[in-house]
């Protein structure tokens, strides 16, 4: 059924009418955080440190945190934000931080390699300064606005080695949600008879998002703030301040959302060295009611009530995928061979030679269009190339059609490719190929394998995904999942 006739279902986002000629109003849709209560309720007496769980769901009942108690998080392997959601209400008179971690200062005793501070849950380490013995240069500060690492005399006060938080001024959903980037290291020294470690990035904060299915009160704080960098005493000279980490990400939903505290998503701040809040994180605040008179620090952006994903970070499977549906009407095996000497679809006798190919696709921008390539690999015959017609259907699910023309009697081996570009704003959340930003994806299917997935940049530098690190591929993830929302 269509339009009104879906009834109930629609009727709770339609126009309720008053008497005699009053003015319309808009109905309130309920808001229900997701929470399955399996916690119970978060009542804190003391400072407490919540080890999430592998997907950071904290599903409770109500919390409260009273004044005088800080709650922070212990990160799980994969280094989720913290998803808090409540059935009831959420009263926050204390602290709940998902901060960075300070770096560590240059050093000439010690640890020959200061190592960067972690992240908050969700946000990234920041660079590990430069090994003592050595003039090697610090490293980049990790995440897709991590500082840069400081090679020489040139990181004097260092503010440019400050990380960012590595998404366009105009991300404001936080949908995905993810933290900050870290800073970077400074360089060591063992000139003139010194030998220095390099001093360390501060972690960038961390990403939480707190949902209550009625309202979320803030008279205490909620801070997502990043690590200072390593600094060597009070002195901003050369060398001797590393970058610090930006500010982190902080979203709250619930029907009504009041109060007087605080929310801060700010970079970690050496008061003395020249720091400014550009690299602060991002705020959300969705009410239908908002009443919060507090502060926040960055600006808060105001929506009303969405939806909160159970997942935090998204799994790598939201990654692109291709493959041949059918050929000629035929269904293709669901784990297809791809050899000459045993076809994966024999058509049917009296098949025409102009045959319809069905590809489906997921994950990937409509429309788009991909090249069939034909391969004869019994003869010398060249391969043919065939664009299909642009793509229908959602991001998530999508499907295009070739028209392909085959050699009767003839084994033929197809291959389906794309490639897709990339908006900036998103590029920056992948992860740097040598240096590069990634400018488009492409992808292939065919010859028995699963669809592969590669990132390339502007001038052609490639990598596999399967190649990248388990913090690349979480961070790639992210801006596939970004990918579905461009207008934030």
């Amino acid at each position: 059924m269509t339009g009104c006739l879906r009834g109930i279902t629609l009727a709770l986002s339609c126009l309720v009418w008053g008497l005699a000629g009053s003015p319309s109003v808009q109905a309130q849709v309920p808001f229900n955080s997701g929470s399955t209560g399996a916690l119970g309720a978060l009542n804190p007496t003391s400072n407490t440190a919540i080890a999430l769980p592998a997907d950071g769901v904290l599903n409770y009942t109500t919390v409260n945190i009273p004044t005088g108690v800080t709650i922070t998080f212990t990160p799980n392997v994969s280094n989720t934000p913290v998803t808090l959601l409540a059935s009831g209400n959420v009263m926050i008179a204390g602290t709940v931080s998902v901060n960075g971690f300070d770096g560590v200062p240059q050093s000439s005793t010690g640890p020959t390699l200061n190592v960067g501070g972690l992240g908050g849950p969700g946000g990234f380490s920041g660079g590990n300064g430069g090994q003592r013995g050595t003039n090697d240069s610090g490293t980049t500060g990790q995440g897709p606005g991590g500082g840069p690492g400081c090679a020489s005399s040139t990181c004097n006060n260092a503010p440019q080695g400050h990380g960012t938080y590595g998404a366009d001024l105009s991300f404001v959903s936080l949908v995905p949600l993810f933290g900050g980037s870290g800073g970077g290291g400074t360089r060591a020294n063992s000139t003139s008879g010194q030998t220095i470690a390099g001093g360390s990035g501060g972690g960038g904060g961390g990403a939480i998002v707190i949902a209550s299915s009625t309202q979320i009160t803030i008279s205490g704080a909620v801070t997502a703030n990043g690590g200072k960098g390593g600094m060597l005493g009070a002195n901003c000279s050369f060398n001797t301040v590393a970058g610090s980490g930006s500010g982190g990400a902080i979203r709250l939903v619930a029907p009504q959302i009041l109060g007087a505290g605080a929310l801060q998503a700010t970079p970690g701040i050496q008061p003395s060295c020249f720091y400014n809040l550009s690299n602060s994180g991002r705020i959300r605040v969705e009410a239908n009611t908002l009443s919060f008179t507090g502060t926040s620090t960055p600006g808060l952006s105001p929506g009303a009530p969405t939806g909160v994903t159970a997942a935090s970070v998204p799994p790598l499977i939201s990654a692109p995928s291709l493959r041949i549906a059918s050929i000629a009407g035929v269904a293709m095996p669901p784990v297809p061979i791809g050899a000459a000497t045993t076809p994966d679809v024999t058509l049917p006798v009296g098949t025409g030679s102009l045959v319809p190919v069905v590809l489906t696709a997921s994950n990937i921008p409509v429309p788009t269009l991909f090249t069939v390539q034909v391969h004869l690999p019994t003869t010398s015959s060249p391969m043919v190339t065939v664009t299909s017609g642009a793509s229908s259907g959602s991001f998530a699910s999508s499907t295009a059609t070739a028209n392909v023309t085959l050699t009767p009697s003839q084994v033929s081996v197809l291959i389906v490719y794309a490639n897709f570009n990339i908006p900036p704003t998103i590029a920056r959340l992948f992860p740097l190929i040598d240096g590069e930003e990634v400018d488009h994806v492409m992808m292939a299917a065919g010859f028995g394998e699963t669809s592969s997935t590669s990132l390339v940049t502007k001038h052609g530098k490639k990598v596999d995904l399967d190649q990248l690190s388990r913090e690349d591929q979480l961070r790639v993830a992210t801006a596939f999942e970004a990918l579905q929302h461009p207008e934030n």
